[in-house]
């Protein structure tokens, strides 16, 4: 049986592995460096230094069965800021910077905070999903729908409820999360380096547990 909790800071090594996987061939991670093993591990380094910097700041919660973590989100909490140069920088940023270079990583940072303006500049109570990942030997199994359902909803429900947003850069994942009754509400186009992705902004207003 899943079981939806904290993260524990043992873990993040494994989260990080499982979210490189997951997205290593997601458009938005491939803007910058044309190689695939050197993108690999830069967006590793990246990947790494975010889930270092939502354990210190946020949240993560996962999904786990038998010890195994299958499922894992970054979720942002309405009462700190967005994550900053500086916290990237404390969580290790620095590895990035040597494994991508300065362009690359600053670059995508900037990238990323463009993606997501739409979410951050909503007024209220506004959680902010930076990142949804299932293991890629559960995918089409619906443990995505199962991890918004069973952990993150309750999770938000249990502390004072609000507004859930998230970007997407894929058709696939817009029909996700339309069918998981979220909203979507602004829409915009990425550029970088000669390529081009869209970029959907979703809501879904969460009430507090009574």
């Amino acid at each position: 049986m899943m079981e939806y909790r904290k993260a524990r800071k043992s873990e993040l090594g494994e989260i990080a592995v499982l979210l490189t996987v997951s997205f290593q061939d997601y458009g938005f991670f491939k803007m910058y460096i044309k190689n695939r093993e050197r993108q690999f591990n830069f967006l590793h380094r990246i990947l790494s230094t975010a889930v270092k910097a939502y354990y210190k700041k946020h949240v993560i919660l996962v999904g786990v069965d038998k010890n195994k973590i299958l499922a894992a989100a970054l979720l942002k909490t309405p009462d700190k800021q967005e994550l900053g140069l500086m916290d990237y920088v404390t969580a290790g940023g620095i590895k990035a910077l040597l494994t991508g270079g300065i362009f690359n990583t600053f670059g995508f940072l900037k990238l990323a905070q463009e993606a997501g303006s739409a979410c951050h500049s909503l007024p209220g109570r506004v959680w902010y999903l930076e990142t949804l990942a299932v293991s890629a030997s559960c995918q089409g199994q619906g443990l995505g729908s199962k991890i918004l359902g069973e952990g993150i909803k309750p999770y938000i429900e249990k502390r004072g409820g609000g507004l859930l947003t998230l970007i997407t850069n894929t058709e696939q994942n817009r029909l996700f999360y339309k069918k998981n009754g979220f909203d979507e509400f602004h829409e915009m186009t990425l550029e970088r380096n000669g390529q081009k992705i869209g970029n959907w902004s979703y809501r879904m207003k969460i009430d507090k547990l009574k």
